[in-house]
């Protein structure tokens, strides 16, 4: 019985972890600490739910106690869903939405070029699609229309005879845009979760949890998730009015795209994301959504689709268009009627990808190279021929790496364009801000883990100055955790389904990670792309497979070839390999520390 072989070691106290540094010391510069255990709470789980140990103690560690667990495991939309009116302009919103369906207007759906705007336009032309209204969306060109909303493509939505224009995930900061057309007699509403800078738009409705004067402690949304609660506000009204010939829509079948956007946006999977998530995996697997499955089936992913599969191999596909090629193809997908164009339009995502990860790797390699850890607080780093596709998806390489906020900027046009990502306890939001008020950027915002801006070629070097002292990687060290210490012996099959009935995965519940004593590496040996691939083993000889991602040419791959054979303590997590009708539990080598 796993409760039987599985062994906790006598946990090092997060003092005595400091005074020993040298032992924690990683190959990835992280300091990792155990978490703090609750063992009252833990004996509550095993005595009320008959839990294994194991289990309570990873939900006790994430705050779940024998009153919330139940909804943990087996969360309800109907439970969990609180009324969409605590959202600050949600009724003002509805009712003038509601009061244009009625009226048989036109609709203007701007959307954010990433995946949380793709699966929020997306969303939203489906449901009226479903409900006979009118619309045109427009999805911005990166490089040329930049982030955010611009005049020109509102008055082209004017000229399309749209009568309401809904802007989604963006819209909060862009004051000049949605002012001037509001001059031109055309209403806006915002439906968005950035933070706010020093004023708000004169907008006629701003759905935006993370306004300073919202009240309804939603600020984990992302877009698409507000959007859905103003769905649900706007199928709730319509209702009322007796709007629907038939039945009503169920709205369920949406949580695909909001499960989608959810994920790749890495927003914090509190209670409500996580339900969101959790009942939006239901739906994908269902097959509802034909654009979703083509995409799905383009990826050639054959088994049961997880959050995985939605952050790193569906969610880039669908970016990679906005990245490298055509922005408008992602929301064209998730709307398909037809097989034969939505197998069409996965393909060419598809090939898009591959362009995009060519790209990245060439900017990524030229960008580590003008690190300097000695000089720099928070990295940033800037070039002429750097493509702004993918300076994103490099800033979280670079942060990744260094433990430190990163800035990449693509100096390729006089107006630059710069992506941001931070670690967990800076906010890079702020520092955006902060440089917009100094006057150094043109535009921008983001909330605390990533952002961007725009900013005049001529003042990139004073920004890297005004940045450089504002993070301090000795005051704030990046500390890591881990829930236990496991040994070889109970690594099982049955451990890792244990396990995943915590899933989904994400920021605020984290796939659970462990430390194991006294590895020896052997057979290391590339696998795929840049994948590192090789055999664990005891002291004992016990023997598991092991893997790491995107690790074989990294600090951490030659690292292991290096030291193989010798002992090393490994930061873990459990992963299933399935190969000819077998399934093995297998790690995942998420970092090495010096034994």
């Amino acid at each position: 019985m796993l409760n039987l072989i599985m062994q906790i070691k006598t946990k090092l106290t997060e003092e005595q972890l400091k005074n020993n540094q040298k032992k924690i010391n990683s190959i990835k510069n992280h300091f990792w600490v155990e978490k703090k255990s609750y063992p009252f709470i833990e004996r509550q789980l095993i005595d009320k739910f008959k839990l294994s140990p194991i289990l309570a103690k990873i939900l006790a560690m994430r705050g779940i106690d024998r009153r919330t667990v139940l909804d943990f495991f087996n969360p309800k939309l109907k439970n969990l869903i609180p009324n969409p009116d605590t959202l600050d302009d949600m009724e003002l919103a509805t009712s003038k939405i509601v009061d244009c369906i009625l009226k048989k207007k036109k609709f203007g759906l701007f959307g954010d070029y990433d995946v949380d705007g793709t699966t929020s336009t997306a969303l939203l032309g489906g449901y009226f699609d479903e409900i006979g209204v009118e619309y045109d969306f427009y999805i911005p060109d990166r490089l040329n229309d930049g982030y955010g909303p611009n005049i020109k493509a509102f008055r082209e939505l004017k000229k399309k005879d749209c009568d309401l224009i809904i802007t989604l995930d963006c819209g909060t900061t862009s004051i000049s845009s949605i002012n001037s057309i509001k001059k031109e007699n055309l209403e806006v509403i915002v439906v968005d979760h950035h933070q706010e800078g020093e004023e708000l738009p004169d907008a006629y409705a701003i759905i935006n949890p993370n306004k300073r004067n919202d009240k309804s402690d939603l600020k984990n949304l992302s877009a698409v998730g507000v959007l859905f609660f103003l769905i649900i506000s706007i199928n709730r009204e319509l209702k009322k009015k007796n709007f629907f010939s038939a039945d009503v829509p169920n709205l369920v079948k949406f949580l695909d795209l909001v499960a989608l956007g959810t994920v790749c946006d890495v927003v914090k999977l509190d209670l409500i994301n996580r339900t969101l998530v959790k009942q939006g995996l239901k739906v994908i697997n269902q097959s509802l959504n034909m654009g979703l499955n083509s995409l799905i089936d383009s990826s050639e992913i054959n088994e049961v689709v997880k959050e995985y599969h939605l952050g790193y191999v569906l969610g880039p596909r669908i970016n990679a268009g906005g990245r490298v090629g055509n922005s408008s193809l992602g929301t064209q997908l998730l709307l398909s009627t037809k097989k034969s164009m939505a197998n069409v339009i996965a393909k060419k995502l598809g090939e898009y990808n591959n362009l995009r990860k060519k790209i990245e790797k060439k900017v990524e390699l030229e960008a580590i190279k003008k690190v300097d850890l000695s000089r720099d607080g928070i990295i940033c780093v800037s070039s002429d021929d750097w493509h702004p596709g993918v300076i994103g998806i490099v800033a979280s390489k670079l942060t990744e790496k260094f433990s430190r906020p990163s800035i990449v900027i693509s100096e390729s046009k006089k107006i630059c364009k710069a992506s941001c990502r931070s670690v967990s306890n800076f906010d890079i939001g702020k520092l955006i801000f902060s440089a917009l008020e100094e006057g150094i950027l043109i535009s921008g915002g983001g909330h605390q883990m990533a952002g961007g801006f725009s900013i005049d070629k001529s003042k990139v070097d004073q920004l890297k100055g005004f940045v450089n002292d504002k993070f301090d990687p000795v005051k704030n060290e990046i500390k890591k955790f881990y829930d236990s210490e496991l040994i070889f012996s109970s690594i099982s099959n049955e451990l890792y389904f244990l396990l995943d009935r915590l899933s989904p995965f994400g920021p605020g519940n984290p796939k659970p990670k462990f430390l194991i004593r006294g590895c020896l590496i052997k057979f290391v040996r590339l696998v795929g792309n840049n994948h590192l691939s090789c055999f664990v083993e005891d002291v004992y000889g016990n023997r598991i497979k092991g893997v790491s991602f995107n690790a074989y040419d990294s600090d951490m791959g030659k690292f292991l070839e290096k030291e193989m054979g010798k002992e090393l303590d490994l930061v873990v997590s459990l992963k299933l390999n399935r190969w000819n009708g077998e399934e093995n539990a297998e790690i995942q080598i998420e970092d090495a520390l010096i034994a």
